[in-house]
């Protein structure tokens, strides 16, 4: 049997899989999106079957690797960039000191502008602008500017930081999400405040330990998570070592993620990622609610769920890869083989965050306009926006196209970085059928982040 016709016979078998599996939700509505103009099922099925021919056209067309391999990168020139890092650290440190002040100065819990900064603009559109902009967290990060105050004279422990890894990261961002997600004080302007002055102390403490450079790459939550979905950008963010300045480079077409380094942690940073954002919809949707009706609210319960959608999502993962190890002859290495395609998930990771989080950024994002003119919540009308209402509402069926949009465009850079990494790793002749199970995976994957969405 020649390879297209394998290839043919594992995606007719994965999309009639697919077609089963989401058929018993035809009859079902997408709660305020239940005019559209097809049932939902419709829409999963497409997205599978995108996928699935996708993979069906790298195996024809892209038999070599052609992303592995770094592209010279090109410095962007302009007037404006010297000025850039001093402009955006400044707003990075004013709004870690409104957040601090909020807490500080509201006295009845009243609205400030901490939970806007901290849950929209810190935690969302910041790195989602990373996407197009680059990492650009290396420039308005408040704590690397503080820890380069404080720390300057910390000496590097480079050798010591490559023990951890991003280990300390991924258990900050584990504890963040669980802050938002779990914590009934999430939006209380005082545990932000206090979670900021915390999270500021770590920081101060882990670059004096390992040096300001190692120890955010180290510890730094927001480094970690920028840096991450910031590699999907064509614009990388340098500081020149020996002047000190900002540089913008523009670089080749996903080769910041192909050039993500094997770091210990990393594969669980990312998978956590995926798994903090699908506890989030599965937490939300109608049947859950139902289901854990007599434990919403317990603490113990929802940290539990928490932790174990991660580790689903992580276990699933190491299942593909140990398949993609047996089929490409390295039984047994399924470890290594997870953390050498860890970064074929990042565009799926940030296409659930993106589809899940956007309504909240549309509409939530507009209230900074009344929180800048009363920041503290004490009644106030600085720039006489106070009394601003939302604005714009977007109609439930646009949302619903650009999530399927996001979703699926996600899942398919996800095969093409696979299957790119697995003609470096496997070769051509083995290469395809190590991807089975990571195709499986991925449409698997699509299919639970629309059907989260939808319900």
């Amino acid at each position: 049997m020649t390879r297209q016709a394998r290839i043919a016979i594992i995606s007719a078998v994965f999309t009639g899989t697919f077609l089963i599996a989401a058929t018993p939700v035809a009859a079902h509505g997408i709660g305020g999106r239940s005019d559209l103009p097809v049932p939902v099922s419709f829409f999963i099925v497409g997205a599978g079957i995108a996928i699935v021919v996708s993979f069906m056209a790298l195996a024809a067309l892209w038999p070599e690797p052609r992303l592995q391999d770094p592209l010279l990168d090109r410095p962007l020139t302009g007037r404006w960039i010297p000025y850039l890092r001093s402009i955006l650290g400044i707003i990075g440190l004013l709004g870690l000191m409104l957040v601090i002040l909020a807490g500080t100065f509201n006295r009845d819990g009243g609205r400030t502008i901490g939970p806007v900064l901290v849950w929209v603009y810190l935690w969302l559109v910041v790195p989602f602008l990373a996407v197009v902009l680059g990492n650009w967290w290396s420039v308005i990060s408040p704590w690397r500017l503080i820890a380069r105050w404080v720390n300057s004279d910390a000496l590097e422990q480079s050798n010591r930081g490559k023990h951890f890894g991003v280990w300390p990261a991924a258990a900050a961002f584990v504890a963040f999400t669980w802050l938002e997600l779990v914590a009934d004080s999430s939006s209380n302007p005082r545990s932000l405040a206090v979670t900021a002055l915390l999270y500021s102390i770590y920081i101060l403490v882990i670059t004096r330990l390992l040096g300001v450079k190692t120890g955010l790459a180290t510890g730094g939550l927001f480094e970690n998570y920028n840096r991450v979905i910031g590699s999907i950008s064509t614009l990388k963010w340098d500081i020149d070592s020996s002047t000190g300045n900002l540089r913008i480079l523009r670089r080749g077409w996903l080769r910041g993620l192909t050039g993500l380094r094997d770091t210990p942690g990393l594969t669980f940073f990312i998978v956590a990622m995926i798994g903090t954002v699908t506890y989030d919809g599965i937490s939300g949707a109608e049947w859950w609610s139902q289901q854990t009706k007599s434990l919403r609210g317990n603490d113990f319960f929802e940290t539990s769920a928490l932790l174990g959608t991660i580790a689903v999502i992580g276990t699933a993962y190491w299942l593909a890869s140990a398949i993609a190890g047996r089929m490409a002859g390295r039984a047994g290495h399924a470890v290594p083989i997870a953390r050498t395609f860890a970064h074929s998930l990042v565009p799926i990771a940030f296409a659930y965050a993106f589809a899940h989080y956007f309504t909240l950024i549309v509409i939530e994002g507009q209230t900074l306009l009344h929180a800048t003119s009363d920041p503290f919540g004490l009644g106030w009308n600085l720039f006489g926006t106070a009394n601003w209402r939302i604005a714009w509402v977007p109609a439930p069926e646009i949302v619903w196209y650009i999530q399927v949009a996001v979703i699926v465009i996600g899942h398919i850079v996800g095969v093409i970085l696979a299957h790119d990494r697995s003609l470096h790793e496997f070769g051509k002749e083995v290469a395809i059928r190590t991807q089975y199970a990571m195709l499986f995976l991925m449409v698997l994957l699509t299919a639970l982040g629309l059907l989260i969405l939808s319900g």
